[in-house]
């Protein structure tokens, strides 16, 4: 193993990764691919699956299509007691009209990890990505714990959202092997710290209460939010142990939020993150290579 790798961190978020999107197709572009550790949470472990694919403009398709189909997202069924995103529908479909280009994921044996939350511990696991695990692995890492009604079994375990337990993964990034360089792709904005969550704190009381290590980690994922931000925050400068480039969104009320199904928010969120892509670029060369 050489020193000074360097490693790609991508945060989740739902429909807001039109942006991750749009800087990831900006690096296929560019051929830019300067990683040696992937990590990915959430809708961001689709992203960076994409991105290894080489399959430029493929995830972009998918938020503007199947993403906006009804089956996907459904109030109505929701309140019946069924999942208001159907993430197996959506993996099912996706593999069917659109599928993931593996052979050309794995043609490298990328060191790709998953974040998943453990349905009943509420630890992290980290999983790594392998021909028979990618794509469940990538629907438990999506699959928002309440929104999603059934946790998805991986190897027996029960998983959800990997956003619960690490939703901004740095630490463990640069806790591996030798890394120093870190490019951390957020979709929230540079000055975003997560508030106090009374959603959080009811469905940990009176919906997951039976798993208590679940509700605990459910109560306290504002806090390890935030302190990930706070590492983030302390790693960008020369002096640092680690050098962390930050990649974010503006702060910017017309791009898309989480449940969006504005076609024309997509659309813009998505070229505001080519455009912030290609600067990434420019800025890794200059800051970090």
């Amino acid at each position: 193993m050489t020193t000074s790798l360097s490693a790609l961190v991508v945060e989740g978020g739902g429909m807001r990764g039109a942006f991750t999107c749009g800087v990831l197709d900006a690096f296929l572009q560019q051929n830019f691919n300067p990683f040696d550790l992937y990590v990915g949470v959430s809708s961001g472990s689709t992203n960076v699956a994409n991105y290894l694919a080489g399959q430029m403009g493929r995830n972009i398709e998918l938020y503007l299509d199947h993403s906006l189909r009804p089956e996907f997202i459904r109030y109505g069924r929701f309140l019946k007691g069924g999942d208001l995103l159907d993430m197996k529908w959506m993996w099912d479909i996706v593999e069917q009209e659109n599928p993931l280009n593996q052979q050309a994921l794995f043609a490298r044996n990328p060191d790709f990890y998953m974040v998943l939350t453990h349905a009943r511990t509420g630890y992290a696991e980290y999983l790594r990505a392998g021909k028979d695990t990618i794509i469940e692995g990538l629907r438990a890492s999506s699959s928002i714990p309440v929104l999603t009604r059934k946790a998805v079994e991986i190897m027996g375990e029960p998983y959800f959202d990997g956003g619960v337990a690490d939703a901004l993964p740095v630490k463990w990034a640069a806790q591996q092997y030798d890394v120093k360089n870190l490019l951390v792709i957020r979709t929230r904005h540079h000055n975003y710290f997560k508030a106090s969550s009374k959603v959080d704190e009811f469905l940990a009381k009176h919906v997951v209460h039976h798993n208590s290590g679940f509700a605990s980690s459910l109560k306290n994922r504002c806090s390890r939010y935030n302190d990930a931000v706070d590492f983030v925050r302390q790693n960008t400068n020369f002096e640092s142990q680690q050098r962390i480039l930050e990649v974010c969104p503006p702060d910017d009320k017309k791009l898309a939020g989480r449940l969006c199904k504005d076609k024309r928010k997509l659309q813009y969120t998505y070229q505001v993150g080519l455009e912030t892509g290609a600067k990434a670029i420019q800025d890794w060369k200059r800051e970090i290579a």
